[in-house]
């Protein structure tokens, strides 16, 4: 599901949002619901909707959209007189008749963007043009000393080692693209099936994945060592066969699944074999090149091999790791009310963002904190990331009675400037925790004439409130009339903010 909703994105000019995604969803609770989809559309801020459509309405669709057809999830295309489905690995071409008869009527729109992406050139930071590129570097430099057999075996092994590359990326789950499509483009085909078989395997730490990239990465170093290492390099494709007539067997009789890119890797084998039958004319057994080669290229992957496969699985286990802390029971479980709520809601404070949602990120603050300037800074990106979603509250823990606190100051004239002056709160606020400036640049600033006796009687009122509730400390976060759990950071509220919008709370006034 996520190819075609990531094209999907990258037609409507979302291509940075795109790369996003895929974490975002895969870390869903709900993967791989279509809720999964629109809510990570939500946590994205791409406006959508989804919602079950008439077939009869079906011409009033926009050209492209993603649909549920035979219970999954596709990105459909709208042509004249036909439909085009893409799927994970295949896309097919339907008449209109047959896509009405597969479409269940769900569809998920979203609005494009209007500031059009402009498609970068991706090539440097493609792994496969980097290798195909390194390799090709390697035959230009030996094109001079080299004659044609030597270079020819040079780009069959070049190849092969790019094939290798690949496989390995098929067995780690990362192909896409053209390889992806070229791995399944049959029902007989599967390259996934044939490199993750238990049968593949060849002992706990060799399986046929390595071969490749042992093989032919050897045989390019010892070629480079000794232009004439091409015979016995050959010789050894050729007491290959063996091992590649069980690779069909294995593909053909037990799987009965086609792995283009073994395929690939045996047809090069065999004609390597073919090249020693027809032109290796004096073959001698000159071991070193191949040795030294071997000696360099066995402990370098089989040390960068684990750190590659542990790398994957870490990154799905923090995928897991992730969902599960998204799980919005799990996050509502670790909240806990706090006492006087109804006091909480008739204390004064400075309000930013949409007052008329229900979700409301109360920060209870010190100018003298500076863990209090993260949560704040945290708190502007959620209202401004979600402004229609989400306000934010501002109070103050500090005690009136501490004249020697010369920060004091700065909560009595951003009350006041709230007060007075409310469009000039925010840029106030941020020159303090966000800028960072010093307290004498900023009272030189912000610094007002005269403060109001209710805005003393705020800042009593809500430190009292504090001592009510033991809060001995800054920053306190709530949600609404509960505490944030100290296991989430705050950034991560943004998972839980469509859950939240449907909890029943009496609002902050």
């Amino acid at each position: 599901m996520i190819i075609p909703v990531r094209k999907f994105l990258e037609i409507n000019n979302y291509r940075d949002e795109s790369n996003d995604f895929e974490n975002l969803f895969l870390s869903h609770p709900n993967y791989p619901s279509l809720f999964a989809v629109t809510d990570t559309f939500d946590l994205l801020g791409i406006e959508n909707v989804a919602a079950q459509v008439p077939k009869e309405q079906f011409t009033e669709l926009p050209s492209s959209y993603l649909a549920v057809v035979n219970d999954e999830v596709v990105l459909v295309r709208n042509h004249q007189n036909s439909i085009t489905i893409e799927k994970e690995s295949e896309t097919k071409k339907l008449s209109i008749d047959d896509f009405l008869m597969q479409w269940n009527g769900v569809v998920v729109a979203i609005e494009a963007n209007e500031v059009t992406v402009k498609k970068k050139l991706t090539l440097l930071k493609n792994k496969y043009f980097l290798f195909a590129f390194f390799l090709l570097a390697i035959l230009l430099l030996q094109f001079q000393t080299l004659g044609w057999i030597s270079i020819l075996n040079l780009g069959i092994l070049s190849i092969g080692f790019f094939i290798g590359i690949v496989i390995i990326d098929e067995k780690l789950n990362k192909t896409e693209g053209v390889v992806s499509k070229i791995c399944s483009f049959s029902e007989n085909t599967s390259c996934d099936s044939v490199i993750k078989s238990e049968s593949a395997k060849l002992t706990k730490w060799l399986d046929f994945s390595d071969l490749p990239i042992v093989f032919f990465g050897t045989g390019i170093l010892a070629i480079v060592i000794n232009p004439n290492s091409f015979s016995i390099i050959n010789f050894l494709s050729l007491l290959s066969l063996p091992v590649v007539g069980y690779s069909i067997w294995l593909q053909k009789i037990k799987l009965e699944k086609w792995c283009v890119l073994c395929l690939s890797i045996s047809s090069l084998l065999v004609l390597q074999s073919i090249f020693f039958i027809f032109f290796v004319e004096n073959f001698n057994f000159n071991f070193l090149a191949l040795v030294q080669a071997a000696m360099f290229v066995l402990p370098i992957w089989f040390f960068v091999k684990p750190v590659l496969f542990d790398k994957i699985k870490l990154e799905k286990d923090n995928l897991e790791l992730l969902k599960f802390k998204r799980n919005f029971s799990i996050f509502s479980s670790l909240q806990k009310p706090v006492k006087e709520q109804e006091q909480l809601e008739s204390l004064q404070k400075i309000e930013l963002g949409n007052k008329d949602t229900n979700v409301r990120l109360n920060l209870i603050l010190s100018p003298s904190c500076g863990h209090c300037h993260t949560a704040f800074k945290d708190g502007i990106d959620l209202i401004s990331n979600y402004p229609e979603k989400l306000k934010l509250a501002i109070f103050f823990n500090l005690n009136p009675e501490n004249a020697d606190n010369p920060y004091l100051s700065v909560a009595k004239n951003l009350l006041q400037i709230h007060k007075d002056y409310p469009e000039k709160i925010e840029e106030a606020l941020s020159d303090w925790h966000i800028e960072k400036i010093s307290l004498a640049e900023w009272t030189a600033k912000w610094e007002q004439e005269k403060i109001d006796f209710q805005v003393l009687e705020t800042i009593r009122s809500q430190y009292e409130w504090c001592l009510a509730n033991e809060f001995n400390y800054t920053p306190v976060k709530l949600i609404n009339s509960h505490l944030f759990p100290q296991e989430y950071d705050l950034k991560e509220l943004k998972y839980f903010i469509s859950e939240l919008e449907e909890v029943k709370e009496p609002e902050m006034v």
